[in-house]
């Protein structure tokens, strides 16, 4: 088995180590076709194999090996591994074309495959580099070449090929990732635009349930036991009067500014939802104190008694219920939400314009 070690220098690696190793790899998998058919050549008398083409082959294979150690023990800064990659990735190609000649012909394509891995692993700029390195030596090779230079056409258009497929790909992908990252914002966007009340601009009641998982998380993870956090459910008070009595828009208006009374009256850390209707919740999260939390319910309702109706005779107010938390009883959203829905009910019936408060 010791006979096969140096095979694990192809295993998956992670990272960007892992990235260069893959692109390592793929250098002997790139000549190996072309010395398949050295071999069958040589055995079967197709054609003369030149001594030369035989020594640039395994020039190459033994490139591509040595290379492998140079990423697995990191001997070079990452930049100047890929940078001298990519030279090399085009020069060796370049001088085996004017080496073998027409026979060349049969990897004529790698120094395609090396701007474009090299390109889509580490950057376009690599890509650049590849295709103009690439560029300038296989011309070179060709024109000092005699079998390349009596076929003009062909020559060209094998330069032409390495130059631009390259270039041709990675723009292509860069586009493709780009319309991926504009698919992504606007689905991101979307999905945002779901969570939210569209009249007011507040979380709605789906919006409201999310922001609950991070509160879940926190309460479990508090230490000292000293903060807490309340959700408050409140209902407005006389909104029925002037919805009915003023007419929608009226209505609608009267909700935008709630909305505005009830963000002044909370910290930036805090969360408001219109739940529906005229009923909005606030979370509070990471209170020092719990009297600290009447202290915001009371501002809340002078907050909303200050709204402006419509009309002179008609005046708005609210009934909050409040459940502290955490709380042995209430783990969860629905239970929470039952919970203060009651206490707001019993506020209400109390004689509006109060709140009531459930502590553990």
């Amino acid at each position: 088995m010791r006979s096969f070690r140096w095979l694990s220098s192809f295993a998956p690696q992670p990272s960007a180590i892992g990235t260069e190793l893959g692109q390592a790899r793929f250098r002997v998998l790139n000549v190996t076709p072309f010395c398949l058919y050295l071999i069958l050549a040589a055995h079967f008398e197709w054609q003369a194999v030149p001594a030369s083409v035989v020594i640039g082959a395994a020039g190459y294979i033994a490139y591509a090996l040595i290379w492998i150690a140079v990423v697995r023990f990191s001997l070079f800064n990452a930049n100047v591994r890929r940078t001298l990659a990519t030279v090399l990735d085009q020069a060796l190609p370049a001088l085996g074309m004017y080496l073998a000649g027409f026979l060349a012909g049969l990897v004529a394509w790698v120094p395609a495959l090396g701007s474009i891995g090299n390109g889509l692993r580490f950057g376009t700029r690599y890509t650049w580099l590849s295709s103009v390195v690439g560029g300038s030596l296989l011309s070179i090779a060709f024109y000092f070449s005699t079998d390349w230079r009596s076929i003009p056409g062909v020559a060209t258009g094998i330069v032409l090929i390495n130059v631009l497929v390259p270039l041709y790909v990675v723009v292509l992908v860069k586009r493709l990732e780009q319309d991926k990252q504009e698919f992504e914002q606007r689905a991101a966007h979307f999905e945002e635009a779901t969570k939210h009340d569209h009249l007011t601009g507040l979380l709605n009641r789906a919006g409201f349930a999310d922001v609950f998982d991070d509160l879940f998380r926190s309460l479990k993870s508090r230490i000292d036991g000293k903060e807490v956090s309340a959700v408050l459910l409140l209902d407005l008070d006389g909104f029925k009067a002037i919805n009915d009595g003023c007419g929608h828009a009226a209505g609608d208006e009267t909700l935008q500014k709630v909305a505005v009374a009830l963000t002044g009256c909370v910290r930036a850390s805090d969360r408001v939802a219109r739940l529906g209707g005229d009923e909005f919740g606030v979370l509070l999260r990471h209170v020092s104190q719990p009297q600290d939390v009447d202290l915001v319910a009371e501002k809340i309702l002078a907050a909303i008694a200050e709204v402006s109706a419509p009309r002179s005779d008609l005046r708005l107010g609210a009934s909050i219920g409040i459940c502290v938390l955490p709380h042995p009883d209430l783990q969860t959203y629905d239970e929470i939400l039952k919970a203060a829905d009651r206490l707001m009910y019993e506020a209400k019936a109390s004689g509006k314009k109060q709140f009531r408060k459930m502590t553990a």
